[in-house]
């Protein structure tokens, strides 16, 4: 029997797949739930099961094409023997038209009027005679027309060569993201907020935990790592932030996942800590190596990166000081955050020298006032600047 293979909608939001690779060949036996390929989805490369046993009988869709879902993209069979439908034909039809656009094309250089020799030099320097205005008698081309043509398009091949610029396509995943940040500045009404954050207490707590636990605990804490749990508590207080706005709606959550954006060769992504605020400190230090790990290494599943409720994106090991992030719809906020740097700041009246770090928070207004920003905001600084309270 023959068994067709569709390409899968592997999210709410896919609407097409790119083949990355076939894991087996045609003629190979396929068991059931073994690996069949690897495909691009608008979130990330995800490995294709099968979803029957039987022979690959006839790939239809190579490496790098583009798929709809749902389209044919493969046939299974119990034998190779067994005859599949229509494949050949398509491939017949599609011949058949390149064919007959061909012959068009040779009845349309006919109808011109050339001498023989103009036609054959034409012929041989690949020289569309329907483009060539002829200057022997009644208009016709002659050996001339062709040979000036010749070397217009020679110099013409010069200055494109001079004038050539390296050019790159985006990938799949650069492509969807460019489409939505896009979508987010034309649509989100974004405004912004900054504070800076006295990082004193959260420098002397990192180094305590390491010295006491890392060698327990097997993870590395970073300041990366304060910050999420510090979000994660300031969520839970002001639910409005931890929302989606989706065709004039509002949707709370009561699950808090963070996503933390990643910047990859092949194109950012963004993993996400699910119910980063039920974890503790050491739990979101170890989910986070695990997703950064996962994300570098293009082994992201679609559980890893769907049902971010808020975003997270860190420069400061990059040396940014502060920047502004475009949110990630239909999110309503993310959080920016530079390096930390030595300043001089107040503190319980006298002057002294801290590590600071410069946070800004990007809102959308339609769901975000300036006020809720401002609270939400002073809750993560609060968190920061007394991190025993992330502890609790």
């Amino acid at each position: 029997m023959i068994k067709k293979i569709t390409m899968p909608k592997l999210g709410e939001t896919m609407e097409e797949g790119e083949i990355i690779k076939w894991l087996k060949e045609e003629g190979e036996k396929v068991e059931k739930g073994e690996p069949l390929l690897e495909i691009a989805t608008d979130k990330a490369n995800m490995e294709v099961e099968s979803p029957e046993t039987g022979y690959l009988r006839k790939i239809v869709a190579k490496e790098g094409e583009k798929v709809p879902v749902t389209e044919i993209i493969a046939y299974l069979a119990d034998s190779m023997e067994e005859e599949i439908p229509s494949v050949e034909g398509k491939a017949e039809v599609i011949q058949g038209k390149r064919e007959s656009e061909t012959a068009f094309e040779e009845k349309r250089e006919e109808r011109v009027k050339a001498s023989p020799l103009a036609r054959k030099l034409a012929r041989e320097r690949g020289i569309d005679l329907t483009k060539i205005r002829g200057t022997g008698p009644g208009g016709r081309i002659v050996k001339e027309d062709v040979l000036r043509a010749l070397e217009e398009k020679e110099a013409a091949s010069v200055v494109e060569k001079v004038a050539a610029r390296e050019e790159f396509s985006l990938s799949r995943v650069e492509k969807i993201m460019a489409e939505r940040m896009e979508e987010s500045k034309r649509e989100i009404p974004h405004f912004y907020l900054t504070v800076e954050v006295d990082f004193s207490e959260v420098v002397k707590l990192r180094g305590d935990l390491l010295e006491e636990f890392e060698e327990e605990k097997k993870v590395h804490l970073t300041y990366t790592d304060f910050i999420i749990k510090a979000c994660a508590r300031a969520l839970k207080k002001f639910p409005k932030v931890n929302s989606h706005y989706k065709d004039g709606k509002i949707i709370t959550f009561s699950n808090v996942n963070l996503g933390l954006a990643v910047a990859r060769e092949n194109g950012l992504v963004v993993p996400v800590i699910k119910d980063a605020d039920k974890k503790d400190i050491f739990e979101i230090a170890g989910k986070r190596e695990e997703l950064v790990k996962k994300a570098v290494d293009d082994k992201l599943s679609l559980e890893d990166i769907e049902g971010g409720t808020f975003t997270l994106s860190n420069l400061g090991m990059m040396g940014i000081k502060n920047f502004m992030a475009i949110i990630n719809p239909p999110q309503v906020c993310i959080l920016a955050t530079g390096k930390i740097e030595e300043k001089v700041i107040a503190n319980e009246e006298e002057i002294v020298v801290a590590p600071v770090m410069e946070m800004t928070l990007s809102c959308d207004h339609r769901v975000v006032d300036g006020y809720l920003g401002s609270k939400f905001l002073q809750e993560v600084k609060k968190g920061l600047e007394k991190p025993a309270l992330l502890l609790i």
